[in-house]
């Protein structure tokens, strides 16, 4: 999820651009009113971060667009609400998807004019299966475009692994010996007390940040820390029956 949730493919075109650096973000007037000629309700753009490490384009369908002013001689091109970045939204032109910052003229770094038929094919060395919780958390993803949105997807995806990796606990200690049990839940323990306080230095640390998307970071920091110790007691579970 750039974090990893994002560059596994649930890429958030809105979190990953930020935290990459604004390139076509706030732009001159007459360039953010072509834009949004071509981004009229009813067409569909896709966002892909190439800089930012995303390994998909996300498409958006676009119901509504604005241009608004942000400050002295720029302004921003807003779809369904929301500010875009140029430099990763693509837009379909003959037959090609193509970079909708280069078709305008604005000057972009590290972003390629076309955009790949399958990204995450030349980034992925090879496929391998995607756990249930995480398509679960992909699908809420792609229906939001807010932080607040993002986030409560997020949040909804730390509870299926929490519930997760109880279960698996508790699959894994039933087939252990007494005294693996015993190592297994001291360790557990171990675990535990390491989350909670990672927990807490996180939200302290990102609390102190301005911007709604540092909760999304945390919340995603949480999800991942659990995520991972549910797959490492799940591998641990598989090891005992092959």
């Amino acid at each position: 999820m750039s974090k990893k949730l994002l560059t596994g493919g649930l890429l958030f075109f809105l979190i990953s651009a930020t935290v990459f650096a604004d390139q076509a973000a706030w732009i001159e007037k007459s360039q953010a009113e072509k834009a949004a000629e071509m981004l009229r309700p009813g067409s569909k753009l896709r966002s892909y971060c190439a800089p930012c490490g995303d390994t998909a384009w996300m498409e958006l369908p676009v119901a509504q667009t604005e241009v608004s002013h942000r400050e002295g001689a720029f302004y921003e091109v807003q779809v369904n609400g929301n500010g875009i970045d140029l430099a990763y939204i693509y837009i379909e032109k003959n037959g090609k998807w193509r970079n909708l910052a280069m078709i305008l003229g604005i000057p972009v770094q590290d972003t390629p004019e076309f955009l790949p038929e399958n990204p995450a094919a030349a980034s992925v060395p090879e496929a391998r299966e995607v756990h249930h919780i995480d398509r679960i958390v992909t699908r809420c993803l792609e229906k939001e475009i807010s932080t607040l949105g993002i986030t409560a997807c997020l949040d909804d995806g730390y509870k299926l692994w929490d519930a997760e990796l109880n279960k698996v606990y508790n699959q894994l200690r039933v087939n252990l010996k007494p005294e693996q049990q015993k190592a297994l839940k001291a360790a557990q323990t171990e675990w535990i007390k390491y989350r909670d306080a990672e927990f807490a230095f996180k939200n302290s640390f990102y609390s102190s940040l301005q911007g709604t998307m540092y909760q999304t970071m945390n919340a995603e920091d949480c999800l991942e820390m659990v995520k991972k110790r549910t797959l490492e007691l799940e591998s641990c579970l598989k090891l005992l029956k092959e």
